[in-house]
């Protein structure tokens, strides 16, 4: 799995989810030094496992990064709708002026169909750069 980030912005990190049979774009919070609950997470390698979000109700994947704790892909529409995690969704779009991800439950319920079957992993999250 690739998560290819590709605009910084003050409504947050916008990128694209690719994955085999799968791409959605993604939302994120902004860069904070890897803060717990504030910030995205550090461009490289990580390791994501099978999880639950929304106090265990939905199956979900878990990214593994050093010194933090319950990164979560899963359902959001902004940056400020997100403690760390990933939101998905399957168009760019704007919520009340600012910049979104939309259709985040359509594309969250394509990428566990996409996941089916999967238990760990290895997912590279990267800077885009257009040569």
């Amino acid at each position: 799995m690739i998560l290819s980030r590709f605009a910084y912005t003050p409504y947050g990190i916008f990128g694209r989810l690719i994955l085999p049979g799968f791409e959605c774009f993604t939302v994120e919070r902004e860069w904070k030094n890897n803060e717990e609950g504030k910030s995205c997470i550090p461009e490289g390698w990580y390791i994501y496992q099978p999880s639950f979000y929304h106090e265990g109700k939905y199956q979900t994947y878990e990214i593994l990064v050093p010194d933090r704790t319950d990164i979560k892909i899963h359902k959001a529409n902004r940056a400020k709708e997100l403690q760390g995690c990933i939101g998905l969704g399957m168009r760019l779009g704007t919520i009340n002026g600012e910049w979104a991800v939309m259709n985040s439950g359509v594309a969250f319920r394509k990428f566990m169909v996409a996941m089916a079957g999967r238990v760990n992993g290895v997912i590279r999250i990267e800077r885009y750069l257009e040569l």
